[in-house]
């Protein structure tokens, strides 16, 4: 419920970007809908550990904004530069590159995120008297349990207390280091879009029939 507020700017965006894509070119609508994504990425950045869901909101509807207007472009962008004969081939290729890059950029924030919060746990428990221990009960955070069993095993409650507190502190220094890199693609695949995306790489659509030959081939075909 709560990332209805991204789904719902994506969703008023992408019906005001099919009426846009007529008068404004793709590149600017494409490059411009990064920038608003690298922008609304970036004013979620700066959680604490007493931030609220509602921190995220700003950041969430700009986002939102700009993926709407990268999507409806995207996909005329991705049949518009090949013959009409291969647009379902161009089209096929186009969901399957979002497919791969959803998966590999979970794949890769992820690992990212994992290792951010071991190091940042490690370094905050290394000035506690659990400083012995710190890189093996770091070792045994994951990214979405926090502190393993092994890692809280035979710890009497205070130290237990320490290490909760160096993993919520990684918890937070995750995100923040996954949204800077995020904000940072964002920007390089606007100016990428802003480049790349060239008017004469469209191919023209097929002339329309001329209507007097169309008005004969009707007459011949209903003789």
């Amino acid at each position: 419920m709560r990332f209805l507020a991204l789904t719902a700017a994506m969703f008023v965006a992408s019906t005001v970007a099919g009426r846009l894509t007529s008068t404004v070119p793709v590149r600017l609508m494409i490059g411009g809908g990064f920038v608003l994504i690298g922008v609304g990425i970036l004013l979620m950045y700066g959680l604490t550990s007493s931030s609220d869901w509602t921190d995220l909101l700003p950041g969430m509807i700009v986002t939102g904004a700009g993926a709407g207007l990268v999507t409806v472009p995207l996909a005329s962008t991705a049949v518009g530069v090949v013959d009409i004969s291969q647009a379902g081939m161009a089209s096929g290729i186009n969901a399957t590159a979002r497919q791969v890059g959803i998966a590999t950029g979970i794949a890769a924030l992820g690992a990212i995120f994992t290792s951010q919060l071991r190091d940042t746990a490690a370094d905050h428990l290394r000035d506690t008297p659990l400083a012995a221990q710190a890189q093996r009960i770091a070792d045994g955070m994951g990214a979405s349990t926090g502190p393993g069993d092994d890692s809280l095993a035979g710890l009497p409650a205070t130290a237990a207390e320490l290490v909760d507190q160096a993993a919520r502190t990684g918890f937070i220094d995750g995100p923040n280091l996954i949204l800077v890199i995020g904000a940072a693609v964002a920007f390089v695949s606007a100016l990428f879009s802003l480049v790349l995306i060239r008017r004469r790489d469209f191919v023209p659509p097929p002339p329309a029939p001329a209507p007097a030959a169309t008005a004969s081939a009707a007459t011949a075909h209903g003789s």
